[in-house]
């Protein structure tokens, strides 16, 4: 594919700031945004291609935003001030563009980003990221996390800049903030253009769900968000998953006798320690030296403040408005496999 490079993007929607969450989600809908890029390449390390092709086909979506709302809050306040600290160490003048912008060549892209900044006559997006620290090694040796370089190629494409530059926060000081930059790269801008372009033509387009290709773990993860177990309803499993059955099974009966043998260890230390639990009396500590080397034994102390069973019984009796409060009942289905028995 050979891009032409000679457009302006299309303005979408003139102001975003004035949608609601719901219009804004509506205008989404309509396209592949920056966020999406990874889950249409089927890399996404957060949802499927399957999860976006049905909030894009069905208007379906499973995130649940008041559980990780405080999340979402973070990243959105913190916004400011990983602007402020990217002026100040560079000179630079990021300005916000508050726009829905509109590929118009290839009218499924959009894109609204952060802000965009200039560097002498070009012209870079920027997107502010936070991250936790455990998730640094990510950013390690220059490097951009697979999922965000997609974001970035793909802002970079619809709106037709020079490139991306991403900045992320993952501390309380300046010394935890770092800039990676991404220049445009046209041949794999033009991948990523192809991907996105099969995604939303072969599966939005055509109201075709795609196979899941992704990690088990994500896969699982996705089905229990959208599957509704219809209680007693019973379906003929085809014959072809019979080696998965059979080989569950067998990993099944492995982890038992290793959970057996974990609970034979865990009653020979119970079994070991007696004595030395005997030898403390009332001390939460007692040192030893052996051969030259000090071992200490003794108790960690953990405060843990929570209702008894039977005092919740009695909350429910006595106070129902409190219990009907804070209560909550759900319902979960635990998956098994097991072999049936004749008679």
């Amino acid at each position: 594919m050979e891009l032409n490079l000679n457009y302006e993007p299309e303005t979408f929607v003139s102001d975003i700031t004035a949608l609601s969450n719901e219009e804004w989600l509506q205008y989404r809908r309509q396209g592949i945004g920056g966020s999406d890029a990874a889950a249409a390449c089927g890399v996404s390390p957060w949802k499927t291609a399957r999860d976006l092709y049905l909030e894009k086909a069905e208007g379906v979506s499973h995130d649940e935003p008041e559980k990780n709302w405080v999340a979402l809050e973070i990243g959105k306040r913190l916004e400011e001030l990983v602007v402020q600290i990217f002026m100040r160490q560079t000179g630079l003048k990021p300005y916000a563009v508050r726009k829905m912008f509109r590929h118009p060549f290839y009218p499924f892209m959009l894109a609204d980003v952060d802000y965009f900044v200039k560097i002498r006559e070009d012209i870079y997006v920027v997107e502010c990221k936070t991250s936790f620290s455990y998730r640094m090694d990510e950013w390690a040796d220059g490097n951009v996390p697979l999922h965000y370089e997609l974001q970035g190629r793909h802002y970079a494409a619809v709106t037709n800049t020079k490139g991306i530059i991403f900045l992320c926060l993952h501390g309380n000081s300046e010394d935890t903030f770092l800039m990676r930059k991404i220049e445009r790269d046209l041949k794999q801008e033009a991948d990523l253009i192809e991907q996105e372009a099969y995604f939303w033509n072969e599966f939005v387009l055509k109201r075709q769900a795609p196979e899941y290709t992704e990690p088990s773990s994500l896969v699982i993860n996705s089905l229990k968000k959208q599957l509704q177990i219809r209680e007693e309803k019973t379906v003929e499993l085809s014959r072809e998953l019979s080696p998965n059955i059979l080989t569950y099974l067998k990993l099944k009966e492995k982890k038992e006798e290793a959970d057996a043998l974990s609970r034979n260890l865990e009653k020979q230390i119970k079994g070991i320690t007696a004595p030395i639990r005997s030898a403390l009396d009332d001390a939460q500590i007692g040192q030893i030296k052996i051969d030259g080397v000090s071992y200490q034994a003794g108790y960690t102390k953990r405060v843990i403040t929570s209702i008894p069973k039977n005092k919740l019984e009695a909350m429910r009796l006595l106070h129902p408005d409190i219990y009907q409060e804070y209560g909550k009942t759900t319902t979960s289905f635990s998956f098994y496999i097991k072999e049936e028995k004749a008679g």
